[in-house]
């Protein structure tokens, strides 16, 4: 219901139709089952957000002034991660940031861009010192960068996905080997990134973008096409941003690791965390022998 009131004035729709589409839903709540996933409730969300507005994508503009944003704030992430100590620990404070930034607080001058930036940073960097490490495994997740030849990205939010680039572009950088794949939504989903958006965003400089195929906001793999199964199944390593992904795949076996920043209480009683925690999540588990 939360996420249909957030839905709705993104979207721009009135008090009424949400209150319609809050109506529709509680009518429907009674036909799901307690262990169906969230992405499946988000993308019946979409449905009726577009049966209500008339249009696929009724956050085209959103997504547009999100990219340009984050965009705008590009030159400053790099020359942050240019400057750092550990440039690949602070690109990923930068991608994981990206899930939490308030984009209304960029202006065009990149002064005020800059402080933001640094103060999500000094934020993350006192919520990690104070998580345990299982909770933030920025170790492991640079020995299994070690290991690998190719990587899923498994992207999440417009604008979020320019925090991803500094990210893509860092690991490229000491990792050259790796051979990089970025992941988008297979349809126009909320505010989720389309093949098209990355591809604005600059992500194609470093990394084959692919759709996967899916509609929902979550890489369902029972919805996703076969390229990026067959792509998710042979992965060395996969970086999975957002929650609407690890609802998606925390049960799924492969060499993953959740990039997110809690924010509900199902997610957070679930990861074993608090509201507000930086979460870089191993979770390898073997897949099945073929055959």
């Amino acid at each position: 219901m939360k996420q249909v009131i957030q839905a709705g004035e993104l979207a721009g729709i009135s008090t009424a139709d949400i209150k319609v589409i809050l109506d529709t839903l509680g009518e429907e709540l009674k036909t799901y089952s307690m262990s169906t996933k969230p992405p499946l409730m988000g993308l019946r969300i979409h449905q009726l957000l577009t049966q209500l507005t008339g249009c696929n994508d009724p956050y085209r503009k959103v997504k547009r002034e999100s990219n340009q944003k984050a965009l705008k704030a590009y030159p400053v992430m790099k020359r942050i991660v240019a400057s750092a100590e550990d440039p690949l620990f602070t690109a990923v404070q930068i991608a994981c940031g990206g899930n939490i930034i308030d984009y209304g607080a960029f202006s065009a001058r990149s002064l005020s861009v800059s402080k933001e930036i640094e103060k999500i940073l000094k934020i993350e960097e006192e919520v990690i010192s104070h998580e345990r490490p299982e909770l933030f495994n920025f170790q492991s997740f640079c020995s299994s960068l070690d290991q690998a030849e190719n990587l899923l990205y498994i992207g999440d939010n417009c604008g979020e996905i320019v925090f991803d680039r500094v990210l893509i572009e860092c690991i490229a950088d000491r990792y050259p080997n790796i051979d990089i794949t970025f992941v988008t939504r297979g349809e126009p989903i909320l505010n989720d990134c389309l093949a098209e958006d990355a591809e604005a965003c600059g992500l194609g400089e470093h990394a084959e973008i692919i759709s996967s195929g899916v509609p929902s906001p979550g890489l369902l793999l029972e919805q996703a096409s076969e390229e990026c199964r067959q792509l998710f199944d042979h992965a060395d390593l996969i970086l999975s941003k957002g929650q609407g992904n690890y609802e998606a795949l925390s049960d799924q076996c492969g060499s993953i690791f959740f990039l997110l920043v809690s924010k509900c209480e199902v997610i957070s009683f679930d990861i074993g965390c608090e509201l507000g925690d930086l979460i870089l999540k191993s979770h390898n588990q073997p897949r099945p022998m073929e055959g």
